[in-house]
């Protein structure tokens, strides 16, 4: 199985859902993740 995100854009999702745990606190529930990396469509620079 192909990984759907590198290592790289990995990392930044952690460093992003810190930022959001941080200031939402309690009230977060979930952070979903879609798009183009799901079916394997992710190019280099494309927005995460």
């Amino acid at each position: 199985m192909r990984e759907a995100v590198t290592i790289e854009i990995s990392n930044q999702l952690s460093e992003v859902l810190s930022v959001i745990e941080r200031h939402l606190e309690s009230t977060l529930l979930a952070v979903h993740l879609y798009g183009s990396a799901v079916d394997g469509g992710l190019k280099p620079y494309s927005d995460i």
